[in-house]
This record gives structure tokens, C-alpha cells and sequence, in this order.
């Protein structure tokens, strides 16, 4: 986008889009922080007033529920000791106890359905989970029964301590949608299971109830220990509610939470009823909040809009002031480019950079037009140095060829040793004035440094021997040119003198050493003493003007163009015991 922006652009074009960019960043930063900020402050409205309601009506629904389980636990009572001996033993009917016990559940259902006027019928199970009696609003619900077939039959006639078990059905025998509450009846104290007991209500009834402390378009989802639902306003926004499991003993407190569901347009609103029994979700869409979002983005949008088209409408107004000094001065460019160099500005009364820079232009075309003088000039003078290059080029041809006419000569009278002499001095010369590549093989080098022992060995005769022993494999490894004969040569003239009449032997091997051949010339003279040895070492260290002027050929040149052709790791290295001898290490790279 950037590059599409700015790229190929004419400068009037990028000081309007970097003025407009530029002022875009901030202001979309401060429009997001002034986005989140409005959103999070409704957002802790809606949640103030969302705890409000929802502490209303899980108190309300709390109190309905929890009126179940007071009933049930109406039954440890002296009073009603006779409906617990019924559901742990059973009824005697031949026993004379068996009015007071009709009696006594009479009253113990009339004292339910006062707390609990939208029941309809009662089932008290025994501990062998068999039915012991029942109790029905109207003879129509006489027909509701548990068995197979039934939801959550037989599970609800085993519930735990102080777990209850609710559920919503259709029961086919009176074609209506029930509601069960079934409660297990223990004894507090050994938790042994005296029976249960089931309560059914109209669901439309529960409905009601719910419905008279709920504000629409809130949402209620009631769901059973086991994450099941069994109640629920509608059907808008299904599975927003997470799955309830009971906690394996009530808690201390009501646990309740309230947050936003993601993405963030539905506040959801947990707790727990009825001991924890009983899971309940209540789910407040945010369409204040949305509608209070999509305003404030309008309005942002909008405020960003008029701010970008006052920033490009000056923007484009300050760039004429700026442009117009510059297209003058490229059109005086391409008046250069063509070659016009005549040509000048007149800057600007006022000085700031634009004149500036006209004034320098000006300075740069009078140079320029100094220096195509100058530049003539030194054409002629190349030329003149073209023509004594040519006249130099005669001599070392000429003497090349001279040297193969006395070698002919020579054989012609029989002087072999003559004419060996002229061949390897030829070979010498011809291998100096080669005018290709600088690069040579180790391999071309050492018939340079053999050319050149052979012409000392007829010169010294015995007071010189050689012994090359280097592998085939490194002949092909590529060196500059004119490294191993500077060494071998600066060996005779420092060694041989000093020998003291004795023969003086000179060695050579190569190896590798990693990513690095090492050629390494060795003699048996009488050594460097160890100052002069760390002079020399010293100066092969110290940078000399010399190696670029062409003056020195000994072994500082040879390690300064080392280093300068393949880097400061490569070079020359000396070694020298008095009496025993000096080596000398030529590091190159490896490379063929």
C-alpha cells in the first residue's frame, strides 16, 4: 500500500499523502482508546444494572425452589414421624395406626400445597423405592405415574444426600408438559434412606412463576445437576449458556458471576439455586450496547473523514510554496542532462533550503564546466601516455625474442648449458609480462620458481640444492602470480652469503589445513636472530605505501597483496631458529 502510495509519485503528491498519513496514525490511535473507553463505560453500566436485576430474580426463583426442599424437610418433625416409619417400613392396614397415619399425610399435604399452590400431585416412595401413598389436585392427574418409559426412571428413586433431580416431560397419559421436583429422604445423622418424594407441576405453571420476575428480552435457562436443562424462556441464542455441574458439597455462599459472552453482544449471568441443585443462566442481549457502539463508530468515522479533508486541502495548499522552486530547479536538470551546461537559476531574496540548494546547483554546473576543460586536457595527455606504453611494450618482446635467438644459436655449436640458460630466462620473461589473468596455479608458479633456481644453481653451482616435494593434487589450486619466487629469491640473497662455504638446501611441501593450503618453503642456513626475527615480523604487520607504488618486491609486498586479494586471515609466516634454519608459511584458500 505504502509503495502504491509513494513510489513514481511527483513530490506535490507524496507531501499530501505523507501529511494525511501521518495525521491518520495518531487520530486513529486516539479514536480507538475514545472507542474502547465509551464502550467499556456502558459496558459497566449494563453490568451495575444487570447485577441489580439478577439479584432480584435469583432471589425470587431461589425462594420458589428452595419452598420444595422446605417442605420435604417438614418431614423430621414429630409431627410427621409417621410418614418417615411409612416410607422406611411400610403401611400396616390391620393396624389400628393406620387413621392416624391417613390422617397425618393429609396434613402433611395440605401444608405443601399452601407453600406450593401450583402443585399437582405428590408421590412419597419408600426406601425399597416402591410407591407408599400419593396425593392429586384433581382425579385427572391420578394418572401420572413413574415406570419405565419415564425420564430419569429409576435414577430419581436413588438420589444422594441432599441432591435433588428436576426435569420437564410431556406425560402422554394427560397430554400435558410436567414439571418433576423429586428429593431424596435420608437420616441427617446416618444418611440412611428413608424413601423419596416426587413433585409434579404444570410446566406452564413454572412458566408463570418465571415469567413474573423476568423482563423481556432477557432470557432464563434453568438446568438439573447434570447439565441438563429443563426450563427455558425461549429459544434465542441457543447453546450461549455453559453446561452446569453440581459441586460435589453446597458451598458457603451463593456462587454467581456476570460477563460478557464473545463476541461481546450478550451479557451472561450464572448462579446457583436450591443449595446448588439448581444451575441458572440469565442471558441480557446488548443491543444498547451495540446500538451505542455502531453511533460511536459513525461519529468517529465521520470526525476522521472532515479532519483527513482539511489536513490534504492544506496540505495541498502549503506544497505549491514548495514545489515550485523544485520543478524549476529539475527542469534546469534536464537541461544539464541534455547537455546544456550554460544554463542557471536565480535563487530565491530569501534564504532557506530551496535557495540553498539553487545556489549549489549553480556552483555544480560551474564546475562542471571546469572540468570538462580540465578533462580535455588530460585526454591529451593520455594520449601521449598511450603512445610511450607502446614504445615500452617493443622492449621486453624484443628482449624475449632475443634471448630464443642466442639459445639457437647456442645448440646450433653445441652449448646445451647455454641454451637451457636462454630457454628458462625466456620462460621467465614471458611468464612477467603475461597480460591476462593475475590469478596463476601453484603449479605455474613452481615452473617459475624451477626456471629461476636453475639459472642460480649454474650460477653457484654446488653451494645450492633444492628438494620439491609437493603433492600433484595442489597444482591446480589457484595464487596470484609472483609469490613463490620473491620467497626462494629473498633466501638466496640473505642465506646463501651467510652459509659460511657449506651447501644450502631448500625445501618445499604443501598441505592443507581445513579451508586453507599452506605451501611452506624451508632452508638449512644459518637462521634470523630473534630481533631481527620480531622486526620482520613487526613490519609484515604494518601497512606500507610502498606495496602500491611498485618499490618493494621482498616479503612485505608478497603478504600485503595476500591479504589484500583474499583477506587478513591469509598471509605469510616466519619461523627461524639461529643455526637451524628459517620457515616461511604462505597461507592461500583452498580453492581450485
Amino acid at each position: 500500500m505504502l509503495r502504491w502510495l509513494f513510489v513514481n509519485r511527483s513530490i506535490r503528491t507524496k507531501i499530501v499523502w505523507s501529511s494525511a498519513v501521518i495525521s491518520l496514525i495518531p487520530m486513529l490511535i486516539l479514536s480507538f482508546l475514545f472507542y474502547r473507553s465509551s464502550a467499556r463505560s456502558l459496558e459497566q453500566t449494563l453490568v451495575r444494572s444487570s447485577e441489580q436485576n439478577a439479584d432480584y430474580m435469583y432471589g425470587s426463583l431461589d425462594e420458589y425452589f428452595h419452598n420444595f426442599t422446605a417442605s420435604a424437610l417438614q418431614l423430621y418433625g414429630n409431627s410427621f414421624s409417621r410418614v418417615l416409619n411409612l416410607m422406611a417400613h411400610g403401611a400396616d392396614y390391620n393396624d389400628g395406626e393406620i387413621l392416624y397415619l391417613r390422617e397425618t399425610l393429609a396434613n402433611y399435604y395440605s401444608l405443601v400445597i399452601n407453600k406450593n399452590k401450583d402443585i399437582i400431585k405428590i408421590m412419597v416412595y419408600g426406601a425399597d423405592n416402591k410407591l407408599k401413598d400419593s396425593w392429586s389436585r384433581a382425579t385427572s392427574y391420578d394418572a401420572i405415574r413413574l415406570g419405565e418409559g419415564k425420564p430419569h426412571y429409576p435414577e430419581l428413586l436413588d438420589l444422594p444426600f441432599q441432591h435433588t433431580l428436576m426435569f420437564a416431560y410431556r406425560d402422554p397419559a394427560i397430554h400435558e408438559e410436567l414439571f418433576a421436583y423429586a428429593i431424596g429422604i435420608y437420616d441427617p445423622f446416618y444418611r440412611k434412606k428413608f424413601g423419596t418424594l416426587v413433585f409434579f407441576l404444570r410446566e406452564k405453571d413454572l412458566a408463570k412463576e418465571i415469567e413474573a420476575v423476568n423482563r423481556a428480552p432477557n432470557i432464563i435457562a434453568l438446568q438439573n445437576a447434570s447439565g441438563e436443562t429443563f426450563y427455558r424462556t425461549n429459544d434465542a441464542y441457543p447453546h450461549s449458556e455453559a453446561k452446569y455441574s453440581r459441586p460435589e458439597s453446597p458451598p458457603a455462599e451463593q456462587v454467581r458471576s456476570v460477563k460478557f459472552a464473545t463476541p461481546p453482544s450478550l451479557l451472561v449471568s450464572t448462579s446457583t439455586l436450591d443449595n446448588a441443585n439448581i444451575g441458572m443462566t440469565i442471558l441480557y442481549p446488548a443491543s444498547e450496547l451495540q446500538e451505542n457502539r455502531r453511533n460511536t463508530l459513525r461519529l468517529i468515522v465521520g470526525a476522521i473523514l472532515l479532519v483527513m479533508l482539511v489536513i490534504v486541502v492544506c496540505s495541498y495548499m502549503v506544497q505549491r510554496s514548495i514545489t515550485k522552486p523544485i520543478q524549476l530547479l529539475g527542469n534546469a536538470m534536464k537541461s544539464v542532462r541534455g547537455g546544456n551546461f550554460q544554463v542557471t537559476l536565480r535563487p530565491r531574496s530569501y534564504r532557506d533550503d530551496l535557495s540553498e540548494l539553487m545556489r549549489n546547483f549553480n556552483f555544480m554546473t560551474d564546475k562542471i564546466r571546469e572540468l570538462i576543460e580540465l578533462e580535455y586536457q588530460m585526454q591529451l595527455r593520455n594520449k601521449e601516455a598511450q603512445l610511450l606504453a607502446l614504445q615500452m611494450q617493443i622492449n621486453p618482446h624484443f628482449l624475449y625474442n632475443t634471448l630464443q635467438t642466442i639459445g639457437g644459436k647456442a645448440v646450433l655449436i653445441g652449448e646445451y648449458e647455454i641454451h637451457e640458460m636462454c630457454r628458462a630466462l625466456a620462460d621467465m620473461f614471458r611468464y612477467s609480462f603475461y597480460e591476462g589473468n593475475t590469478e596463476s596455479t601453484i603449479g605455474q608458479e613452481l615452473v617459475h620458481v624451477n626456471n629461476y633456481l636453475y639459472i642460480q644453481k649454474l650460477r653457484f653451482e654446488e653451494s645450492l640444492a633444492t628438494d620439491i616435494d609437493v603433492d600433484a593434487g595442489f597444482m591446480d589450486v589457484t595464487i596470484i602470480r609472483f609469490v613463490l619466487q620473491p620467497i626462494v629469491e629473498n633466501v638466496i640473497v640473505h642465506a646463501l652469503d651467510k652459509n659460511e662455504g657449506g651447501t644450502l638446501v631448500i625445501r618445499a611441501r604443501a598441505y592443507r589445513d581445513g579451508d586453507t593450503a599452506v605451501v611452506e618453503w624451508s632452508d638449512d642456513g644459518p637462521g634470523i636472530p630473534a630481533d631481527k626475527l620480531a622486526a620482520i615480523r613487526q613490519g609484515l604487520e604494518r601497512r606500507s605505501l610502498e606495496v602500491f607504488s611498485g618499490v618493494s618486491i621482498g616479503l612485505r609486498n608478497v603478504h600485503e597483496r595476500l591479504r589484500l586479494v583474499y583477506g587478513e586471515a591469509y598471509g605469510l609466516e616466519i619461523d627461524s631458529t639461529p643455526g637451524l634454519g628459517t620457515v616461511i608459511r604462505i597461507r592461500i584458500p583452498y580453492k581450485k
